[in-house]
């Protein structure tokens, strides 16, 4: 009878310790599949924030290019009004000139 307690308690015993020993490798995978979930989430990140940049440089590179096209079309429009305006606009350089270049009493 002591045998078959003794070779209960000896079996409870390393029954614990298989337990102990599992949870301790549970443990192990829960940390590393914490660490393996940790990495791909930083991965995403830096590839959403890698992203992010090259969207926002590609608006400002697009926001650049019409600025600089409205900037160069708006300069030939001022140069060709003036071009084509010019014999008015000399005229009325000359008729502000007389006015004030003019005597008052006159």
């Amino acid at each position: 009878m002591q045998e078959i307690v003794t070779k209960v308690l000896e079996a409870e015993k390393s029954a614990e310790q298989r337990i102990q020993e599992a949870r301790g490798k549970a443990g192990e995978i829960r940390a590393q599949a914490d660490r393996a979930v940790q990495a791909k989430l930083e991965q995403a990140r830096a590839q959403a924030a890698q992203r992010a940049r090259e969207i926002v440089d590609k608006a400002r590179s697009q926001a650049q290019g019409a600025h600089e096209k409205a900037l160069q079309q708006t300069e030939e429009e001022n140069r060709l009004f003036f071009e084509n305006n010019e014999p008015l606009i000399i005229k009325a350089a000359e008729a502000v000139v007389r006015i004030i270049t003019a005597p008052q009493w006159s």
